[in-house]
């Protein structure tokens, strides 16, 4: 692999044309996101069995037809969620399919969520120097430096596809990598709703009524003022002021005198927009209950749970957090029809046993 191009649309059309003839490409992104709420991507590197070659996405303005030859493309990845995510917010497109090696490599024994460079050297023998981890990838021109940073999160993905590949056809678990990397190339996962945007603070699934309804409404409210500005959730509102103006009486502007780190700027541009939110919470909350908590039966039976994925996790050289977290145990026993453990590999290992523990 020798080859790194950064030329605009000749060269676009050479490497959409080296990207068809390919069973499987290697692909990575480099994008930024401190100060915006969607990723501005900035580089997309594809290694092919012949060629390495880096898209400018910022120099590159018409990259359609690109973006058509990855939604046609088989693609390798490691640890492939927001690579996915960049890729589907600037194209509304997926690849057609994907093998995610963070994935296999886990299934294969290796600490779940290894990073890029220890599989590396783990698998082909190569210390990396990651010396541009923290590099504004916005920056033109981008330096030698960057570029062969850049190049080297590519380099050795068809090499670790091949070597994992071959590990899991001896352990008979190939179906298993396919089944979880397919479940990352999910159009659902990338899009933005923000009536969802209670799920991000995790105390407020034990409240319920008013205060719950205003904490939903005032999440939505910042959801959408940060896709409108393109700015992190966070400058918009922090969590914890979010959950202290949702659990204060506020009627007037005066009101918010009581919540500490809140600024006279925000109070003054979106305290009208707050407080008829609060008025609006205040209105029938009924829809708004606490979530369920485990009781003591089930408490027992997520133990036994947990002791039965330990066991199978170490008769199969796999880390117990790959089969099943200790939040997707809990999941199956509030939620069941919500858990992954319901089909699949992981149903097959686990679907006697807590059948039996549940019934």
């Amino acid at each position: 692999m020798n080859k790194i191009n950064q030329k605009k649309s000749e060269s676009i059309e050479k490497i959409n044309s080296e990207i068809l003839k390919q069973s499987y490409i290697a692909i990575d992104t480099e994008f930024m996101r401190e100060r915006t709420y969607f990723a501005k991507l900035c580089l997309v590197q594809i290694a092919t069995p012949s060629s390495i070659f880096c898209i400018d996405t910022i120099s590159n303005d018409n990259l359609k037809e690109f973006w058509n030859s990855i939604s046609n493309s088989s693609c390798i990845f490691h640890s492939a969620r927001q690579d996915l995510e960049v890729i589907f917010q600037n194209s509304d497109l997926l690849p057609n399919k994907i093998f995610d090696t963070q994935i296999a490599a886990g299934l294969v024994g290796f600490e779940p969520q290894i990073s890029y460079a220890n599989l590396v050297e783990k698998l082909c023998g190569r210390v990396l120097k990651k010396s541009q981890t923290r590099a504004n990838w916005e920056k033109r021109p981008l330096s030698k430096e960057m570029i062969s940073y850049a190049r080297e999160d590519v380099e050795f993905l068809l090499e670790m596809h091949a070597i994992l590949l071959e590990k899991l056809k001896k352990m008979d678990r190939i179906s298993w990598a396919e089944e979880d990397s397919k479940s990352l190339n999910n159009y659902n996962l990338y899009k933005f709703d923000p009536n969802e945007a209670i799920n991000r603070i995790k105390s407020a699934k034990y409240l319920s009524g008013r205060t719950k309804k205003a904490i939903h409404l005032l999440l939505k409210w910042r959801e959408e003022k940060a896709i409108e500005k393109n700015l992190p959730r966070q400058w918009i509102l922090r969590d914890k002021t979010l959950v202290d103006i949702a659990s204060t009486s506020i009627e007037l502007s005066d009101d918010f005198s009581n919540i500490k780190n809140i600024s006279e700027k925000f109070i003054k541009k979106n305290g009208n927009e707050v407080i008829k939110i609060l008025e609006k919470s205040r209105i029938s909350a009924e829809d708004y209950p606490p979530e369920n908590k485990m009781n003591e039966k089930q408490k027992k039976i997520m133990a036994e749970m947990q002791k039965f994925i330990a066991k199978i996790s170490k008769s199969l050289n796999i880390a117990p957090e790959i089969i099943a977290t200790k939040k997707e145990i809990k999941l199956y026993l509030m939620a069941k029809n919500k858990s992954k453990l319901i089909k699949g590999w992981r149903k097959n290992l686990t679907e006697e046993k807590f059948l039996e523990l549940t019934e």
